[in-house]
């Protein structure tokens, strides 16, 4: 039967009746705790019309009702809730991105109109791949979402280093037009190489088997080679139009970074040495940094959706989700209930059975014994109050209390004798004190003797029941429980948090010893997470693949390929190592990003590798200030494009800027600082190498 998702409407004095109106709500059950919503199509925000109502319903009952708590939560509330942060958050990062962006190129440029040109051409790439997902996949999820951030912080690699390649041709002496000619010859290789590795390793995404990630590799890589296409083709063009391609002639003066950075590399022992360090210690940190599988600290902190699922889970020591099983016959729906009911992970089963009595026979049985009894009974006429007979009784049953007292060891129940002794003695000594109390009791009279004949009345009209079956069920509560096909529904609630991973696993595995086919949000969630698991596992280990062979394609070099590598291996190591010192665990939010920082940080080894092998073949010095600056920009906009997601509320946004911020960081000063050193000692060696001291020549014999 297709599933109908509920949302928990959780309530802290009971009952409370809350009457909603609205064509979004089609039904409340079980005292207001479970209301069910109409569901048109399949999305996170399609429960949107039908939550705020409820909310505003929840608003209400607490301004008439100050003392009453209410809250909505769910599986529907909490996606709805999610993706609208998600959404809202990815608004805002996007535009910080290109507002810290530009900002870093203006004073890298020390000029407004090459940054404007920039992005310019990267917010016609953007819109180019918003058609494209547009055409192909058709909407966004919560992986995708912050598409836009991450080619904000990537897609200005291209024309960065195109334009500061082209500055650099330009004072040669170059005209506009055959300084970009040269560019795109001499630096256009590596800008390739760059935009292939980073949109490979997005790609590569694609062979998992997430749905969610597979979406964002797609997106993310073709917009990143969008990104590339318009630095390569709008960008110059937009140059030569505007007349931006001139050359202000700067003088160097104070301190700059690429001077800062030579001081450090003229120490290749230090660099080097530290450099094992970091990634020792980062080795070490790696097994202080926990696995967090708990989805709900991904959601933004204050979610109502999250507050209440949390409450929930300190008070009953479960989360308010079910799973779901089937039977085809009451038979079949008996025995599955008794096999839930008995496992230790489950706290109650609901079918349809909940709503048919139980035992029939058996109470039909007893209801006929006691029949001959009850049927004879009735109440007689009211008579007046007798009351020194009713306080002969009540002294009477003191002095039976007192007789308790002295015989009940000590405890709480002797507590409550001694309790009900002493109220038992003040009505004694009440009665005592006002003889005339009989109309007043004749008032309490005439309402127990009322209780006692509609209790009789009930009981008598209920001694031969007539059986209830399924059909009895009303029809709007049988929907619940029963499909079109007639297959009945099981709603399996847990007695173990499956927000926790162990208590999800052990719920998971022991109701599959029930139904193999057992479904339902816990399942479901728990799969999710088995296979994010492994797509970012693959997705990390294609990464590393895909970026060494393209590493080696480009290079052609085997020692300078390798040393590429080695550059990025050191600084995604030290990535882990600054994940322990800012106390940032794994979670589902961000372990996609390691495959990431792979693709992103291999273009900084790439781009210093393949201007090192230039300088070698064509003269020149091995890593130009246009190159160390074009890497060195290139870099702070990755980093502010990636850390613009830390200003999101949803904390797995969060988690996923900030490690992608501090793997940049990392893989950016591998490829400054360690990569050059290297470079520079394995040259130096190979020189020494190839020198060969040549025997001096023969002497020749005299004649």
């Amino acid at each position: 039967m297709p599933e109908r998702s509920g949302f928990a409407t959780k309530l802290r004095r009971e009952p409370v009746r809350v009457c909603l109106r609205s064509p979004n709500v089609v039904a409340l059950d079980r005292d207001d705790e479970l209301v069910e919503a109409t569901r048109k199509k399949a999305s996170f925000t399609n429960y949107r019309d039908a939550i705020a109502p409820l909310r505003a319903t929840m608003a209400r009952v607490e301004a008439e009702f100050p003392d009453v708590k209410a809250g909505l939560t769910g599986a529907p509330v909490l996606g709805n809730d999610e993706m609208e942060a998600a959404f809202r958050d990815s608004k805002r990062a996007t535009a910080l991105a290109f507002a810290l962006t530009l900002g870093v190129l203006v004073v890298a440029f020390r000029r407004f109109g090459m940054p404007l040109l920039v992005l310019a051409t990267l917010a016609v790439s953007i819109c180019w791949s918003l058609g494209i997902v547009t055409l192909v996949v058709g909407h966004l999820s919560i992986f995708s979402i912050m598409f836009i951030s991450i080619v904000v912080g990537l897609g200005t690699d291209y024309g960065v280093y195109l334009l500061f390649r082209n500055d650099e041709e330009r004072r040669l002496g170059r005209s506009p037009r055959e300084a970009l000619e040269t560019t795109a010859m001499r630096a256009g290789p590596g800008m390739l190489s760059g935009a292939l590795t980073a949109a490979g390793t997005f790609y590569v995404l694609m062979l998992t088997d997430f749905p969610g990630i597979r979406e964002l590799g797609f997106i993310a890589g073709t917009s990143i080679i969008l990104a590339w296409l318009s630095m390569m083709t709008l960008l110059p063009a937009l140059v030569l139009v505007t007349g931006r391609g001139h050359v202000e002639r700067r003088r160097d003066t104070g301190p700059r970074p690429a001077r800062i950075v030579a001081r450090i590399t003229r120490h290749p022992r230090l660099v080097v040495g530290l450099a094992a360090v970091a990634a020792a210690l980062s080795l070490v940190a790696l097994r202080g940094v926990r696995f967090d599988y708990n989805l709900l600290h991904l959601q933004a902190r204050g979610t109502e959706s999250v507050a209440w699922e949390e409450r929930i889970l300190r008070s009953a020591g479960r989360s308010s989700f079910v799973a779901l099983s089937t039977a085809g016959s009451l038979d079949e729906l008996r025995r599955r209930v008794a096999a839930f009911e008995a496992l230790d992970s489950v706290s109650e089963v609901e079918s349809v059975l909940s709503l048919i009595p139980t035992e029939q026979e058996t109470k039909a049985k007893i209801l006929a014994e006691i029949a001959p009894i009850v049927e004879p009974v009735a109440v007689g006429w009211r008579e007046a109050v007798d009351a020194p007979r009713l306080l002969a009784a009540v002294r009477a049953l003191r002095q039976r209390l007192d007789l308790a007292v002295g015989e009940a060891p000590f405890g709480h129940d002797r507590d409550e004798v001694v309790a009900l002794r002493d109220e038992t003695a003040a009505l004694s000594r009440k009665l005592e004190a006002a003889p005339a109390a009989a109309p007043a009791l004749a008032t309490l009279q005439d309402q127990l003797r009322a209780d006692f004949a509609r209790t009789l009345g009930h009981l008598k009209r209920n001694l031969h029941p007539i059986p209830i079956g399924l059909a009895d069920v009303p029809g709007q509560l049988r929907r619940k429980f029963v499909g079109d096909s007639g297959r009945f529904l099981l709603q399996i609630q847990p007695k173990v948090d499956i927000w926790d991973r162990d208590g999800a696993e052990r719920f998971i595995r022991e109701l599959r010893t029930v139904d193999a086919d057992v479904a339902g949000t816990p399942v479901i969630t728990f799969e999710a997470i088995r296979y994010m698991e492994r797509a970012y596992k693959k997705g990390t280990l294609y990464a590393f693949l895909l970026v060494g062979l393209l590493t080696a394609v480009i290079v052609r070099r085997t020692r300078e390929s390798i040393l590429a590598t080695i550059s990025l291996v050191l600084g995604t190591i030290c990535t882990v190592g600054l994940m322990f010192a800012f106390a940032l665990p794994f979670n589902l939010g961000n372990v996609f990003g390691f495959p990431l920082i792979l693709g992103a940080g291999a273009e900084f080894g790439l781009n210093v590798v393949l201007r090192y092998g230039e300088a070698r073949h064509r003269g020149g010095p091995r890593f130009p200030r246009s190159t160390f600056f074009a890497v060195l920009v290139n870099g702070l906009t990755t980093v502010v494009g990636f850390g613009s997601l830390m200003i999101a509320a949803h904390r797995g946004i969060f988690g996923l800027g900030l490690l992608l911020t501090l793997g940049m960081i990392a893989t950016l000063g591998a490829s400054l600082i360690v990569l050059p050193v290297l470079l520079r000692r394995t040259e130096a060696r190979t020189r020494a190498d190839m020198l060969v001291i040549e025997p001096p020549p023969p002497k020749r014999a005299a004649a």
